[in-house]
This record gives structure tokens, C-alpha cells and sequence, in this order.
């Protein structure tokens, strides 16, 4: 038995320990705040609010879920409105600020913007600490359905995120009315403990849905619906597989549409006959889903914010941080009209409901009997854009396998698990073609910084497919993109599944005269992955 003496002595060595911890934590807090003030110390940050300029708070607020309340974070503007909508000849002209208790950034996905203000940290800029502020200007040459999102720690999966739309004429007139549904995957369980139980190996992310779910048997093959092609009505539809389900990684508690459960769907007021675009948004952590539109059947206008030659479906497949346009017609008949997400491998679902008549809401529950499985190639097989690339030479092939899980759950690009200065290097001119294999037992949906890509091969089949920002890459299979670099700069490149990106499936495409004083791997170790 330790004597008191020992007892006494082991005390002030803690003590002393606990010391040099917080010495070491006030140091490298003030070393950020001073790094932060030399970055802030520019335009068009340093610049003052004027009488065009949004101010987007990035906030936390009460969510209720399943009866429970939660605190998660939101943007929104000064009045409460969620999110931010501009025209493309406006421009972007706001201020965040930081109300939160730990550092944020807020990066503008999809969007040709100045690297600078990309939002990415400690590759474009530092954090912004708590109750800081931050200008962002620039000119806009996109439009349609983007978002906007955190890109420190794992606070996607904490909601700081919003819609960001950018209108034109056309997308006024092509519908009658304009809705957007953001799909969101819910636990509990803070991200943060996720994170710890994923590496510690604990099944399903330890979250109550997989506990509830701990005799189910995952391997199991059964009959689960998947995406599939109706060549006599040449459209999209569901179809049966038999597939082994096969555990997820995070089980989550609930699947959410605009912050609402299925049994409490927001409801979409309309005129039989009225046509509708939704602009789905895949918001998500780590889910990616099938749209489900009932008996409605829809012509799929964008894929995440570009436009495609017009395809019909009632199922489409959205991989995890991208988008979707649609547009349905209503049938004349006043009716009810649910629109669907379902989340790959569960049994889960949310949605929203479009009615036309007085009637009764039906009930609907967010769980069902039935299972649903993996998205696949098969739409992005069948898509062509209606902005292809130019004819041009390729310049510089990148090879990239998506490899992974190493132990305590570590992800990896060409097995280089993040943070290391080893970037994707690029010239100003080239025709750039990324090569994804994908070896590891996960679909990652990929996601490279201030460019868009043309799909030009999937499989070893050449195609002129959809242009996009973010492409889902299905276990044991490959495909290629290509894009013009016309994007000066240092760009993050990684999947955005919160926390594979997090452990290490991450990495930069650096433009040879690219600024790299802002790019500092070493201190992503420091970044807080509590939300509060």
C-alpha cells in the first residue's frame, strides 16, 4: 500500500502535470489567436460591413427529436432565417460570426471562390475563435443548389451547416414552387463520442439504434430495394436485390428532413397541377440515401449544381454532400404526396409532404419492415452533362485508391493516412484526370475544393457523364474525373464521410504557385472535436 508520503508525492506530480498541460493549452491558444490576427489582417476580412452585407451567425440552438431535446448547431442570418439565398449577379457579401464556445470555419462547397476564403483550416486559413468575425466577398459565375458547412472538427455531423442557393431567371421560372429539402443523419450520441467509440471499435459507433440493433444479424443476405432502370419507360425505379446488408459504421437514432421526423414531416402547401422543383441536399455526416417519390415521377434537371440532360425516375440515388434538382408535376386530382429519403443499408426514412387537398396527414413511420441497400453506379452510368468539358489533351493523370480501415480506424488516401505535406501537385492549364480505385470495404463520396469535374469513366467505360463536385465510389469499383485547373491555389481534397475525413482520408490539390503559408498539417491534431 502506497504510504501517505508517496500518496503526497504522486499528488503534486499530477498536479504539476495538469500545469504544464494548461501552460501548454494557454501557448498554443495564444499562438492561434496571434496566427488569427495575421490572417484577419487583409481584405477583404478586415473589411466593414456595408448595406449589403448578410450576417450569418454560426450558432447553437435546441433541436427536438423523438421528444428529446438536443443542443446542435445552426447558420443563420440576424433575423433567424436558415441559410442564405442570393442571385448570381449579387454576388456573396457576408460576415460569419462565431457564437459558438470553440472555433469554427465555414466552407462554401461546390463554389469557385478565392482560395482564401474557401474555409478550410489550417489549409486556407486559421479558425475563427469564439466571438470572432469574418468578411466574405466575391463575385459569383455559378447558380443553383449549394451549401454551405463547418469544415473544423466533426461539426457537420453537429449541424453547422445551411442551404446556400444561388438564383437566376431560369431557376425562377422553372417551376411553380421552389422547395428545398435538407437530409440530415441524427444520433444522440455526440460526434465527438462516435469518433472515440469508432476507434475504439465499438459496433455501429455505439449509438443507441445499434445497441437496440445488437442481435440483428447484419451479414445476412435478404431482399433489400436498390435503384434500378425501367428501359421500357426509360426512367429510374425501385427494383429488389438480395444483398447482405452489412453493418454501418454509425447506426443512427434518426433520419431527419429540414430538422423534422417523418411522423412530424414538414408539409408543402400547393396547387393540384403545380409543378415543383426540390432541391434535395445530401447535409449528411455519414448517410447517403435514395430519394423516393412516390407515385410521382420526376426529371432530374442538376446534379449537385449543374445541369444534365433531362432523366426521368421516381428513385434517385444522392450520395453524401451532394445535391439533387427535380422537378414533379402534380397530378391535378387534389391529393397527398409524400417525398421520401431513404437511408442506405437501414431501415430508416424521413421526408417531407407535398399536399394539394384538405385531407387528413397519413401516418408515416420513420422505421419500416423493409431494408433498403447500397447506392451503385447505375445512375451515374445514365447521366450526361449539358456542360461537358472541351475537347483537350490530358496533361496529368493523379492515381488515387481510397484505402482503409487500418487500426483504431484510420483512414487513408494511396494508404497515406492525413496530416502530412505530400500534396496532389497541379499546373495552371492542365487537363487533370483523377483515377479513384477503391480497394476498401466502404462507397466514398469524394469531394474536391473549388472545382467542378467531369465524370469520364466509370469502370474502365469511357462517358461524357454528369458534372459535379462530389462523386460516391463504390466499394471494389473505379472511376475517373476530369477538370480544367483554372483554380489557382491549395484546395482540400478528401471523402466526406465527417469521420473518415477526420481520420486521415484527406489531402490537398496544390497549384505549383499556389500561397502555402496557411497550410499547416501539424495543427489539425489541435483542432476541438467538442461542439461545446
Amino acid at each position: 500500500m502506497a504510504s501517505r508520503r508517496d500518496f503526497l508525492r504522486l499528488s503534486v506530480v499530477g498536479t504539476g502535470l495538469t500545469l504544464l498541460g494548461r501552460d501548454l493549452r494557454e501557448r498554443s491558444r495564444a499562438a492561434a489567436t496571434s496566427l488569427w490576427d495575421t490572417f484577419r489582417d487583409r481584405w477583404p476580412f478586415n473589411s466593414s460591413r456595408n448595406a449589403g452585407t448578410t450576417v450569418l451567425n454560426v450558432v447553437s440552438k435546441p433541436l427536438t427529436v423523438n421528444g428529446r431535446t438536443v443542443t446542435r448547431g445552426s447558420i443563420q442570418q440576424a433575423d433567424g432565417t436558415f441559410g442564405y439565398v442570393v442571385t448570381r449577379d449579387q454576388g456573396v457579401d457576408v460576415e460569419i460570426v462565431n457564437t459558438l464556445e470553440v472555433p469554427t470555419t465555414i466552407h462554401w462547397h461546390g463554389l469557385y471562390i478565392p482560395n482564401l476564403q474557401d474555409g478550410v483550416p489550417f489549409v486556407t486559413q486559421p479558425p475563427i475563435p469564439p466571438g470572432q468575425s469574418l468578411r466574405i466577398q466575391y463575385p459569383l459565375v455559378q447558380d443553383g443548389t449549394f451549401w454551405i458547412h463547418s469544415h473544423y472538427g466533426l461539426q457537420i455531423q453537429d449541424y453547422v451547416s445551411a442551404p446556400f442557393l444561388v438564383l437566376t431567371p431560369e431557376q425562377e421560372r422553372w417551376a411553380d414552387r421552389d422547395v428545398t429539402v435538407m437530409l440530415r443523419d441524427f444520433s444522440f450520441t455526440p460526434s465527438d463520442q462516435i469518433l472515440k467509440n469508432l476507434i475504439a471499435g465499438e459496433d455501429g459507433g455505439g449509438t443507441a439504434m445499434s445497441k437496440s440493433l445488437s442481435d440483428f444479424d447484419w451479414n445476412q443476405p435478404r431482399d433489400v430495394l436498390v435503384q434500378g432502370w425501367n428501359p421500357t419507360f426509360q426512367r429510374f425505379e425501385w427494383r429488389t436485390d438480395q444483398q447482405a446488408v452489412k453493418q454501418p459504421d454509425v447506426v443512427y437514432d434518426a433520419l431527419l428532413a429540414n430538422d423534422r421526423t417523418l411522423d412530424d414531416p414538414e408539409v408543402i402547401e400547393a396547387r393540384p397541377g403545380d409543378t415543383v422543383v426540390l432541391r434535395m441536399i445530401a447535409a449528411s455526416a455519414f448517410m447517403s440515401w435514395f430519394v423516393d417519390l412516390g407515385e410521382l415521377v420526376g426529371t432530374l434537371l442538376r446534379t449537385d449544381a449543374n445541369p444534365v440532360e433531362p432523366i426521368e425516375g421516381s428513385v434517385f440515388q444522392l450520395a453524401t454532400a451532394q445535391r439533387l434538382a427535380i422537378r414533379v408535376t402534380l397530378p391535378d386530382e387534389p391529393g397527398l404526396f409524400p417525398v421520401l429519403a431513404y437511408g442506405q443499408r437501414s431501415n430508416m426514412r424521413c421526408g417531407v409532404l407535398i399536399r394539394t387537398s384538405q385531407a387528413s396527414l397519413p401516418k408515416l413511420a420513420p422505421q419500416t419492415d423493409r431494408w433498403i441497400g447500397r447506392l451503385s453506379f447505375l445512375q451515374e452510368q445514365n447521366l450526361r452533362s449539358r456542360t461537358p468539358l472541351a475537347p483537350q489533351a490530358v496533361d496529368n493523370v493523379i492515381p488515387v485508391a481510397l484505402t482503409g480501415p487500418a487500426p483504431q480506424y484510420k483512414w487513408s488516401l494511396n494508404h497515406k493516412v492525413y496530416p502530412y505535406r505530400d500534396p496532389f501537385r497541379v499546373r495552371r492549364g492542365e487537363r487533370v484526370e483523377i483515377v479513384f480505385t477503391n480497394p476498401s470495404p466502404m462507397a466514398h463520396p469524394m469531394h474536391l475544393h473549388g472545382h467542378e469535374f467531369e465524370i469520364v469513366e466509370i469502370n474502365g467505360q469511357r462517358l461524357q457523364g454528369a458534372t459535379r463536385d462530389t462523386v460516391m465510389v463504390p466499394s471494389g469499383e473505379t472511376c475517373r474525373i476530369a477538370f480544367d485547373a483554372n483554380q489557382p491555389g491549395i484546395w482540400a481534397f478528401h471523402c466526406h464521410i465527417t469521420y473518415h475525413d477526420a481520420e486521415g482520408m484527406f489531402n490537398v490539390v496544390a497549384y505549383d504557385d499556389a500561397d502555402l503559408r496557411w497550410w499547416q498539417p501539424e495543427r489539425v491534431d489541435q483542432e476541438d472535436l467538442r461542439f461545446r
